[in-house]
């Protein structure tokens, strides 16, 4: 005897409606998810995950913030995330308009901080990301500080000013992983402290004093770190003269500014008119490189001449393509590459590191011809923040560190060349509504029939 139509679809709703219960039982007590994105933006890096792992101790993370709901749990999201992989880190909150006693006590910023304390230091952040979480937890983690030390006295460039040729930007961005820069005089202090993990010569443009001389060469015999950043020709009369550390070093540049033809044709979009600008998306085999994404823009290059030298390990680390050469004359009206004079074509070197075994440690110099790639003005253009922060973690030894560096996703923004923009705009704007219309006709036309 069959059962009645509706006592049938009854049946058959109250089936469903379990299968949909059970269904929701099973979703409360798995969850998957995939990031996606380019970079993994929504999961801890690699990086991270050893950093995190590696804590020596617990860690309070103090969060002095006020009630509002949106940062609370986006804070709380990224803090689950480190804790997942380490319980010894926690997180609570003080609210200093509830709490402005509690506030005070930690001589907290009013406009809200982020206190990170463990293995007895503490860091302090006003903006959290994952970068700059993580590189708080390593500074804690870390066994002494890293120090930049910039000499200056010879117009140099600096790691405290803010105008365009200067380093702030990429020296606050190296604080947050726990590097710190200063500014070094050496006629004050002609011994270079053994504090200093790198030396940095920032493009000197004025000539130094027979002491200072002496002093860098007593830091590097004695295998100091060192970045030289060389856009002055060093046999200058008006340039640095440190034809005794490049003869050290078996280095010297090539007379005459870098231009490459393949790095204007691909900057035209970019209404570029400086034929200075050199684009680099090739890189040698470096750890310094590894990890790079997007090209580097080096403006005002200046090639180098190098001679390996009996002791040293010397690896190119950036190399024009053959399309490029250097030019003498002036940057005006055509140019192009004259045989006949001391220009030369490429691939042309602009930036070499050396190793070297000294006192029974290990002596890494990095050698560049520009030190304008991570200037404030050019610093946040494609992977050049990212490879200074390598370029300084290798200097200072910091290699672990080298797998955590700031990334430019790919994805983050659209860029369209006018091609695709005509062709979608003439899409949109004359193929769509050309579209409707023709359905329009269409329909009225069997409706009429």
């Amino acid at each position: 005897m069959k059962k009645p139509a509706h006592a049938q679809a009854l049946l058959n709703a109250s089936l469903l409606l379990l299968i949909l219960l059970a269904a929701g039982a099973l979703l409360n007590q798995f969850n998957f998810t995939k990031d996606v994105t380019a970079n993994s933006r929504h999961q801890l890096t690699t990086g991270t995950h050893e950093a995190v792992k590696g804590l020596s101790g617990a860690v309070e993370i103090i969060a002095v913030l006020g009630k509002n709901a949106v940062q609370r749990n986006a804070l709380t999201e990224l803090v689950d995330r480190y804790k997942a992989i380490n319980p010894l880190i926690t997180l609570r909150f003080i609210n200093p308009e509830t709490d402005p006693e509690g506030a005070r006590s930690l001589n907290a910023s009013a406009s809200g901080e982020l206190i990170i304390r463990g293995m007895g230091r503490e860091q302090r952040l006003t903006s959290v990301s994952e970068r700059s979480l993580t590189g708080a937890l390593r500074q804690l983690n870390r066994e002494g500080e890293r120090k930049l030390a910039f000499v200056t006295g010879h117009d140099e460039r600096s790691p405290v000013k803010a105008e365009a040729p200067h380093w702030q930007s990429i020296s606050e961005n190296l604080a947050r992983i726990g590097i710190q820069s200063e500014e070094l005089s050496l006629v004050s202090q002609p011994r270079i402290n053994d504090s200093v993990n790198v030396l940095v010569l920032a493009d000197p443009r004025r000539p130094y004093f027979p002491g200072e001389i002496a002093s860098l060469l007593e830091y590097v015999n004695l295998g100091g770190n060192l970045l030289w950043l060389l856009e002055t020709d060093i046999q200058s009369q008006t340039g640095s003269r440190l034809q005794a550390l490049a003869l050290e070093l078996g280095i010297d540049n090539l007379a005459g500014t870098v231009i490459d033809t393949a790095s204007q044709n691909a900057l035209q979009g970019q209404n570029s008119t400086v034929p200075n600008l050199v684009l680099l998306d090739r890189f040698t085999r470096h750890p310094v490189s590894q990890n790079l994404t997007s090209p580097l823009l080096i403006p005002q290059a200046k090639a180098l001449s190098v001679t390996p030298l009996a002791g040293q390990t010397l690896l190119p680390l950036l190399q024009t393509p053959e399309a490029s050469w250097t030019e003498t004359g002036k940057l005006e009206g055509a140019i192009k590459f004259d045989s006949n004079t001391a220009e030369q074509t490429g691939p042309l070197t602009l930036g070499i590191t050396i190793e070297r075994n000294i006192n029974n440690k290990t002596q890494r110099i990095a050698v560049i011809g520009d030190a304008d790639f991570a200037s404030n003005q050019f610093v946040g253009n494609g992977g050049n923040r990212a490879f200074t922060e390598s370029l300084i973690l290798w200097l200072s030894g910091d290699v672990d560190a080298l797998n955590f560096v700031t990334q430019a996703a790919p994805d983050s923004q659209l860029i369209l060349s006018n091609t695709n923009i005509l062709f979608l705009s003439a899409t949109l704007l004359v193929g769509i509504p050309l579209l409707l219309l023709l359905s329009a006709l269409v329909i009225t036309l069997r409706r009429r029939r």
